[in-house]
């Protein structure tokens, strides 16, 4: 089979990957949120309990993000570098496929690769608390 035979498929991927990353990126970010939030309070009448109810929730999420998410970071070269070996492991998946035969031997180190680098991208991709050496807390 041949890579062109592929090319289908890789762009229906890569079409469906962006979708994903462009929905999550249209959330409202937690500040946001919290802006909404007091505004909705202001419009609230003064002797409402639920007033007094969403003025802790803001007063408890502020104080979060005061506390904990200012201080969360990403490792970006950490998560360079298992974009990295995702990629190499595509590349030799798709080489493995379109030559056959005996080149299916590169399947074994090809989900070694794509392990390691989906583990890496799990744990520096993701905003978390880090000492000064980008270890996670």
């Amino acid at each position: 089979m041949k890579l062109a035979d592929w090319a289908p498929i890789i762009v229906a991927g890569v079409t469906i990957v962006g979708g994903v990353f462009q929905a999550r990126r249209k959330r409202p970010m937690t500040r946001e949120i919290v802006k909404q939030d007091v505004e909705l309070l202001g419009l609230l009448p003064e002797d409402s309990e639920a007033k007094e109810l969403l003025a802790k929730h803001i007063d408890a999420t502020v104080r979060k993000i005061v506390e904990d998410e200012d201080q969360r970071t990403r490792e970006y070269a950490g998560s360079c570098l298992a974009i990295g070996f995702l990629a190499v492991s595509v590349f030799l998946l798709a080489s493995c496929v379109a030559r056959g035969g005996a080149w299916w031997w590169l399947a074994a180190p090809a989900v070694f690769i794509g392990l390691l680098g989906a583990t890496g991208l799990g744990q520096d991709a993701v905003p978390r608390r880090r000492d000064a050496r980008g270890r996670p807390l």
